[in-house]
């Protein structure tokens, strides 16, 4: 404690950082001001000194801009179509001298194969990252995500499983990488490496955020069970709606049923774009799942995509991010069902 009672700065940093590696079952956990900046430092950090990153297309509008930031070119590669996932098939097809690391990153349903993956890193001699700011709660083949080995990052921003307002961190099991990570967000004058453009990136979390984000953490079982009920009631009242699927939660494995995504298929004649706007119309807050693809997209940076994305292009214009979170009551799946069975119905000509 500070003189006058008062909690030195960083106690409630230092605190979380604890509870996350405990919740995680990971060794280490560094908590920085957001989580692009906490995908920022672990590229910059695990990088080889070649130009280019491996990310997927099908994924968070952002994820390109990551690795700008980390001084990288983006090179796109394909999903996996039963996953949405980061096709370990691909990754491994677009490994090349030019490699500097791979982004693997979990999709908002389920998680892309992490043992795959890390194999391809390790045959390779090449750096993985994984992106798991949507996959907090969830487990992969048994094991909580967080306690994989390499760097894990996590989101804290509002609109995640665990709300400090804004804010990331990075679980790993390497205390060398850990020390770095915390060189890298704090600025040390006294220092003269740290003087040089891009070798440190002022991110360290304030304690106010900390503190709603152990607030959060404390409320986990109760916001996965009201997940977990919203997701029953839409998988009850889909399964009668032709022309539409819910995308399923693996419950073999431990997940948040946070986010509700579905799929128009092939006997919908109505296109995901119009399902969006006239849930939209309706008050109802849904978007299109991860589009436009980013190797669709213009950047005013460097790009590599020299192969064909023929699942990514396939699944790009099916996909939809339905009305969820807390804000959500079981009643109101059924009022945005309706409109969705009403919405197919026209442009059936039922």
């Amino acid at each position: 404690m500070a003189k006058g009672g008062h909690s030195r700065p960083g106690a409630l940093v230092a605190l979380l950082e604890q509870r996350l590696c405990e919740y995680h079952h990971s060794k280490y956990c560094v908590a920085f001001a957001t989580g692009f900046w906490s995908l920022v430092a672990c590229l910059r950090l695990k990088a080889l000194n070649a130009p280019e990153v491996i990310i997927p297309s099908f994924t968070y509008r952002r994820l390109a801009d990551v690795v700008f930031w980390a001084g990288k070119t983006p090179r796109f590669v394909d999903v996996d179509p039963g996953t949405l996932a980061i096709s370990p098939k691909a990754v491994e097809r677009a490994i090349s001298s030019k490699t500097g690391a791979i982004l693997a990153v979990h999709p908002i349903v389920n998680c892309c194969d992490v043992g795959a993956l890390q194999g391809i890193a390790h045959d390779h001699r090449v750096p993985i990252v994984f992106d798991a700011v949507e996959s907090v709660h969830e487990t992969c083949e048994g094991r909580r995500v967080g306690s994989f080995e390499g760097a894990e990052v996590f989101s804290l921003h509002a609109s995640k499983l665990i709300n400090g307002l804004e804010g990331g961190y990075v679980c790993s099991d390497d205390r060398e990488f850990v020390a770095r990570l915390r060189r890298f967000k704090t600025h040390d004058a006294t220092s003269a490496s740290l003087q040089e453009p891009g070798s440190w990136i002022p991110s360290e979390m304030p304690d106010l955020h900390a503190a709603f984000a152990l607030a959060g953490l404390d409320e986990i079982d109760l916001n996965v069970s009201h997940n977990q009920r919203i997701y029953r009631a839409y998988q009850a009242r889909l399964k009668t709606v032709p022309g539409i699927r819910l995308r399923a939660f693996d419950e073999a494995e431990q997940t948040s049923f946070k986010n509700i995504v579905a799929e128009l298929t092939d006997r919908s004649s109505c296109s995901r774009d119009s399902l969006v706007q006239q849930l939209n119309h309706n008050g109802m807050l849904a978007r299109a799942h991860y589009s436009p693809p980013l190797h669709t997209r213009s950047y005013e940076f460097p790009v590599s995509c020299p192969d064909a994305l023929p699942v990514t292009e396939s699944v790009a214009a099916r996909f939809i991010n339905l009305p969820c979170g807390f804000r959500m009551k079981e009643g109101d799946v059924s009022s945005v069902v309706d409109v969705i069975e009403k919405s197919l119905s026209m442009d059936s000509g039922g």
